[in-house]
């Protein structure tokens, strides 16, 4: 690591020999930072010090505003839309607005929210006792949970439709069980430097434990499942689990009872370079100078004997561009608009035919009167009409709400597309 003189972070190269720097103003506020791979971020800020715009390495401006009294009132997004918030004389957030809907808050005199509107026009509402504790929440859907507490605080007694936990502890305050109705629930051991060693609970008349072990560090060495009678104490089920580390401490290696064990190599602080079962290589990962994958090397002992690799390609900002396989079947490009949000995705299904997830797509059909759903984020306040056609399934968003597609990482295995044969 580099610094200024006056104590500022210039540079730091981590282990690969891979550098960020950072630029700072007169002032000492943080205005860039270069990372490897071209990807550097811009940060201007006004007289009072706030942060008033943010610039990714492809020049998109993220701007920001606040009141008088120095609250941040609007996000600006490069897109132009605007994401407002309203505040009480006390500096209480009392509304948040983006995309033409509105949440709400209300406040009591000692500042606890006490009611909560959704966009829906929906309410929640929370009550407290003198000392600020939570006592009852109505939910959006108009249930009603209550809590009670001890003396110290601790949560003793829960209620919530007819279903009431009480919550139990030792001299040392730590949960040791749970009841519901009476009826007993969890049970909570610990050993004498306080770490869980056991949880248990009753079954279908079967008393089901995890058994936890750990070396002098604290870290998690062993893990043993069992199914028993509760009565004999008979043992009907066992199965453990071993864990071992680096001089690191980072985890290496992991041992299933009766099964090869699972090895995986890792550099740095922790990335993942490659796994091993039973001293079979698994899969090999190559990785950029920001270590983001780049390669997987899978199938027939990995390495250079591979069968499978999944090459992934990124755009200037940062965000996954593209995969591709041997296969065309299993190839997927990404389609971001400028406020960074995950907007298309492309592939091809068994046939050939090409598939699409557009922007507010939500579920897409192939040629192939196959249908493709993309991995969607439903806000609450989202309501959807449907239509159906022989040959696929399209949801349409009403327009009191939408759905964002949003990336989900996933192996190669969980990748491909609803398009059995």
């Amino acid at each position: 690591m580099a610094w200024s003189r006056y104590g500022q972070l210039l540079a730091f190269t981590d282990c690969s020999g891979y550098t960020t720097r950072y630029e700072y103003d007169r002032y000492g506020q943080q205005i860039a930072v270069h990372r490897e791979e071209g990807i550097s971020t811009y940060s201007s800020y006004n007289p009072r010090g706030q942060l008033v715009s943010q610039k990714d390495a492809q020049g998109r401006e993220t701007r920001y505003e606040y009141s008088a009294a120095g609250d941040l009132t609007a996000i600006i997004a490069p897109d132009g839309s605007r994401s407002e918030t309203q505040y009480d004389a006390w500096g209480k957030a009392i509304s948040t607005t983006q995309g033409g809907l509105t949440r709400s808050m209300g406040y009591d005199a000692a500042g606890r929210i006490t009611v909560l509107t959704n966009e829906n026009g929906s309410q929640s509402t929370f009550r407290y006792d003198p000392v600020d504790r939570l006592t009852e929440q109505r939910g959006f859907d108009g249930r009603t949970q209550r809590y009670h507490y001890d003396l110290t605080g601790k949560l003793t007694q829960s209620e919530d439709e007819g279903l009431i936990t009480l919550w139990h502890y030792d001299a040392s305050d730590r949960i040791t069980r749970r009841t519901v109705n009476g009826e007993p629930a969890e049970q909570w051991q610990y050993d004498d430097h306080g770490w869980l060693t056991e949880i248990s609970h009753l079954s279908e008349g079967h008393r089901v434990a995890v058994h936890y072990g750990y070396d002098d560090k604290g870290r998690l060495t062993g893990e043993r499942q069992t199914v028993e009678n509760p009565e004999t104490g008979e043992m009907l089920w066992e199965h453990e689990t071993g864990h071992a580390y680096s001089e690191q401490g980072l985890a290496t290696r992991q041992e299933p009872d009766g099964l090869p064990p699972v090895e995986w190599l890792t550099y740095g602080s922790g990335y993942l370079a490659g796994m091993k079962l039973g001293g079979t290589p698994l899969v090999e990962y190559t990785r950029d100078r920001l270590h983001r994958e780049t390669v997987r090397s899978f199938g027939s002992r990995a390495g250079s004997n591979a069968a499978y690799e999944l090459t992934s390609t990124y755009t200037p900002a940062g965000q996954l561009q593209s995969q591709h396989l041997n296969s065309l079947v299993y190839d997927r490009d990404y389609g971001w608009n400028d406020n960074g949000d995950l907007v298309r995705i492309s592939g091809r299904d068994r046939r050939g035919n090409t598939a699409t997830v557009p922007r507010a797509g939500w579920r897409a059909c192939a040629p192939s009167h196959r249908t493709w759903t993309s991995a969607s984020r439903m806000p609450p306040t989202r309501r959807e009409t449907a239509c159906r056609t022989r040959s696929c399934t399209r949801t349409v968003p009403s327009r009191r709400g939408r759905i964002t597609a949003s990336q989900r990482m996933r192996t190669m295995f969980t990748t491909m597309m609803n398009t059995a044969d």
